[in-house]
């Protein structure tokens, strides 16, 4: 049914989106704040294909950390994330965003495993929330891609089409 690969789009503020990012076998994913706005830091251009949740804004990204002594984001600070070094608030950049688009993929397809690859990439396309502005007669703008990846919607999009 395909591979969806999905690409950080980089972190260089607004400069081209970033290789292997921009392979047109990719999907790149550039970063929004939590106010919809693009991320200062997220690279731009006509490869991307959509936005995702990173930091930037108010609030950034808790995630998991490294589960080893002394290693990772945090080395056990409670304003990092927690005394036991088990998680951080401090992940973000397109690196966060993207495991997060992915994350969103996994869901459509554990609710649709039959879809193929470029059926799940259109439909994350196809339900994007427009942020910003700058969006073409197709719906695509080079700052922010087809628009933030919105879970809810696309997994209800996945399990309303019909099936074969």
């Amino acid at each position: 049914l395909g591979t969806l690969a999905f690409f950080a789009a980089g972190n260089e503020g607004q400069a081209r989106v970033g290789y292997p990012a921009r392979d047109p076998h990719a999907i790149a994913v550039g970063a929004s704040t939590d106010r919809g706005e693009l991320a200062g830091y997220s690279n731009v251009g006509e490869e991307l294909a959509f936005v995702a949740p990173s930091n930037g804004g108010v609030r950034g990204i808790f995630t998991t950390d490294v589960s080893l002594p002394s290693r990772g984001f945090n080395i056990g600070k409670v304003q990092a994330g927690g005394a036991d070094g088990l998680h951080t608030n401090n992940f973000g950049g397109t690196s966060s965003a993207t495991p997060l688009a992915a994350g969103v993929a996994a869901l459509v397809l554990s609710v649709r495993p039959d879809l193929k690859a470029t059926q799940v990439r259109d439909l994350m396309q196809q339900t994007c929330e427009k942020i910003g502005d700058g969006y073409d007669a197709h719906g695509h703008s080079s700052n922010f891609g087809y628009g933030r990846v919105n879970a809810a919607k696309v997994v209800a999009a996945a399990k309303a089409l019909p099936r074969r």
